[in-house]
């Protein structure tokens, strides 16, 4: 997870960044960068679909890359989140449905950011 990924605030930096991807595959996708918190939901289940409270990611660093995830080790986790409970109540069904809605079983991570208005954008799953 995160590699390859890396993020450019300018053409420089965006022709960079492409060339580290081109390490990983042939093909990369560019997405445009927002200003976010991490949240994360673990979704379990079959035919019921449990989702746990959101977790946050709480980082030094503004981008969380391959080096601040598997290297650094200076991430820390907040669980539950320090989110209003309508935002933690809205990433969990989105957690649920994203999760129902491709198949999922067994146990998942579904990743938001959260912006600074409190919209969720699905990151991954």
């Amino acid at each position: 997870s995160s590699v390859g990924i890396t993020r450019a605030e300018n053409r420089e930096e965006l022709q960079n960044a492409l060339q580290e991807a081109y390490r990983y595959d042939s093909r990369a996708l560019v997405e445009q960068g927002i200003d976010a918190r991490e949240i994360e939901v673990a979704v379990l289940g079959n035919d019921d679909v449990r989702t746990t409270l959101p977790g946050e990611i709480v980082k030094e660093e503004a981008f969380y890359d391959y080096n601040a995830k598997y290297i650094d080790n200076t991430i820390q986790m907040a669980i539950p989140a320090n989110i209003p409970e309508e935002v933690m109540q809205k990433a969990r069904d989105y957690a649920k449905s994203a999760y129902t809605m491709l198949g999922g079983s067994g146990l998942s991570r579904i990743d938001f950011f959260l912006t600074n208005k409190n919209e969720l954008f699905l990151n991954e799953l």
